[in-house]
């Protein structure tokens, strides 16, 4: 710490005591004023999300109310007016499948419905639209009509459904199906019903939607929850003992409109039996549990037109979590009085110990790189600038002794390769040359066979053709083995990539297309590079090969190439099966290959990474994320050697 930090740090330290006694008095009036808006905020907030909900349920209201009174469902009268006559219209099928595609698509274009029905003027389930998918017909009732759902016959239900007014949306809750009343899961929300009726006199059926609640999850969730607020809605239903005081949403028990209700959680045994009572006498308001020391705001909110039915919104509150900050202020102020006359002395061991412990860490770390650690931890150190600065010094020289062995440990792999392909390339040649001989005398002695060979004798010259064959091979195994042994400089020359690259694809294409696969090239600007023309097309006709031999049917191999740094980078991409991690260290050895025993020779790579060698390239070999190999040929933009 500087000079000038030192002295700012006394003379702050000379004027906290006066100013303690102060701070300590403004708290407290600071915090009075807090609660009082607190206070006012979760009210404002309150009525601001009885508002949200309201906007949410008018609309949907409009939206069913609509959807009821929509050109779809006018078509579809016809169909109720004769079902509610007890007959099965002549069209039944054809105007269920159209109804149907029209409500599944206005559910996709409607989100926060779960489940439209269609019902006749009997209740039964014409038609059923749930998340935007068809429901088909799967039931047969006791008319000869195909329902979407099995009849739970409920006669207080259907007496209660005829009195409804015509064209007015009212809420009421469905019988449940068979499938959930043996669950006996139920929906936070009630069912919109509107009695269908074009006429406004006459009902012929019934149009229900059922809102899934996500929507009001959506409102909920996006209030801002300042001073760690918990927000509970619950059903206020004093009529319906087993739905009276649950819970719809809580942000404590993680309950979302959206779920089924759970008969268990309810609202009564969160706050207890005393605070329930005060609840349901006032129902709007706020009180203290010095019990848990928890604050609750309450307020009805009424979401059904026709139902004697409320919401009861309550926002609970940690009184600890009020006071929690004018607490700490206090205990901070106490304790930095009772500090005060302490830190003088502790500023100067504070200081050195500022000073000495980076020292003493610093020392420690450069042991540990002396006796063989190499990874540290880059943790910003604390104390002086000057320390820093010999700490960055210390990384940035464990940095760089780290690239410099990486790339002697390059240069002795890449010396290591070279040596290894020397030796076995003048092996090859001394063998190559002794086998030569042997095989040209195989061929000429088979030919002169084959021509005194009697005509009619066709199975002595089958054989005779397979000898000349299998020799042919073997003279084909021995130029590769010369070829690679011998190692030609490259004859250096200025050519076009583009155009090069495409006369190369040509060479492959023929036998890609015997195995049903596609050589696709990248669009890339035109570039002149120098270099052998011949030996790279071998390099490249090669890579081209492996991947069409390790290529499935239908699979696409892509050629790219691109300039980075005054590099040229020539990508060969398949969808083969990749290297496996046990031959990666052997890819470019001579004579090794994983092609079938006739297939190849093993020395295709080898040659091409001298090839690449010689033009002062390399050739790398990586698996992709297709599930193949990327073959990589980087050649610099002059390749020429002075």
């Amino acid at each position: 710490m500087r000079l000038k930090s030192s002295i700012f740090l006394w003379v702050s330290l000379a004027t906290i005591l006066p100013l303690t006694a102060l701070i300590l008095g403004i708290t407290a009036y600071s915090e009075q004023v807090y609660l009082k808006n607190i206070d006012n905020d979760v009210y404002i907030n309150m009525e601001n999300i009885a508002k949200e909900l309201e906007f949410r349920l008018t609309y949907e209201r409009e939206v069913i109310l609509s959807l009821a009174n929509s050109p779809a469902m006018k078509q579809f009268a016809p169909v109720l007016q004769t079902a509610a006559e007890g007959d099965l219209h002549i069209n039944y099928f054809e105007e269920v499948d159209k109804l149907n595609n029209f409500l599944a698509g206005f559910q996709h274009s409607v989100p926060g419905l779960d489940t439209v029905r269609v019902l006749d003027i009997d209740g039964h389930a014409l038609i059923k639209v749930r998340f935007g998918k068809l429901i088909p017909a799967y039931f047969e009732g006791i008319v000869d009509l195909p329902l979407t759902e099995e009849e739970l016959v409920d006669t207080g239900f259907l007496s209660w459904m005829w009195q409804l007014s015509a064209n007015e949306l009212v809420y009421g809750n469905l019988p449940l199906s068979k499938r959930d009343y043996t669950s006996g899961k139920e929906l936070s929300i009630m069912n919109s019903i509107v009695p269908v009726s074009f006429d406004n006199k006459t009902v012929i059926g019934f149009l229900t939607a059922r809102a899934l609640g996500d929507q009001f999850d959506h409102i909920l969730e996006s209030i801002h929850r300042t001073n760690n607020i918990r927000l509970t809605v619950a059903e206020y239903n004093p009529d319906t003992p087993q739905r009276h005081g649950i819970i719809l949403y809580s942000d404590e028990l993680r309950i979302k409109f959206s779920q089924p209700l759970n008969p268990e959680t309810k609202l009564e045994k969160i706050l207890g039996e005393q605070s329930w009572e005060n609840l349901q006498s006032q129902r709007f308001g706020s009180f203290v549990d010095k019990t848990n020391n928890q604050r609750y705001y309450f307020q009805e909110f009424y979401p059904y037109n026709n139902q004697l039915v409320s919401w009861i919104m309550m926002v609970q509150l940690d009184n600890n979590d009020v006071a929690a900050p004018f607490q700490r202020i206090r205990f901070g102020l106490l304790a930095v009085t009772g500090l005060a006359l302490a830190i003088s002395l502790m500023l100067a061991n504070i200081g050195a110990r500022n000073i000495a412990k980076p020292i003493t860490l610093f020392a420690d770390l450069l042991k540990r790189y002396a006796d063989g650690e190499s990874t540290f931890s880059k943790k910003p150190t604390k104390g002086a600038d000057e320390l820093k600065q010999l700490d960055q010094s210390f990384h940035y020289l464990v940095d760089t002794l780290e690239q410099t062995e990486k790339e002697r440990d390059s240069a002795e792999k890449m010396m290591l390769q070279n040596a290894k392909l020397a030796s076995i390339g003048q092996m090859a040649a001394g063998i190559g040359h002794e086998l030569n001989n042997p095989l040209n005398n195989i061929l000429s002695y088979a030919t002169l066979i084959e021509r005194d060979l009697p005509a009619e004798n066709n199975e002595l010259a089958e054989d005779i053709q397979g000898l000349r064959n299998e020799a042919l091979r073997a003279e084909k195994i021995v130029k590769g083995i010369l070829n690679f042994a011998r190692q030609v400089p490259p004859e250096y020359v200025d050519f076009d990539l583009h155009v090069w690259l495409k006369d190369t694809l040509l060479l492959a294409h023929a036998h890609a297309q015997k195995f049903n696969i596609k050589l696709k090239i990248h669009e890339h600007p035109d570039l002149a590079i120098c270099g052998d023309r011949n030996q790279l097309q071998q390099v490249l006709v090669n890579l081209l090969m492996n991947a069409i031999h390790a290529s499935k049917q239908n699979d696409k191999i892509i050629v790219s190439a691109h300039i980075e740094n005054q590099q040229i980078y020539i990508t060969v991409s398949d969808q083969g099966t990749g290297i496996n991690n046990t031959n990666k260290d052997k890819i470019f050895d001579p004579f090794f290959t994983t092609k079938n025993v006739g297939e190849g020779s093993g020395l295709g790579l080898s040659i091409s990474i001298g090839i690449m060698q010689f033009h002062n390239g390399s050739l790398k070999l990586e698996n992709n994320k297709r599930g193949g190999v990327d073959a990589i040929m980087q050649i610099p933009l002059n390749t020429k050697t002075n």
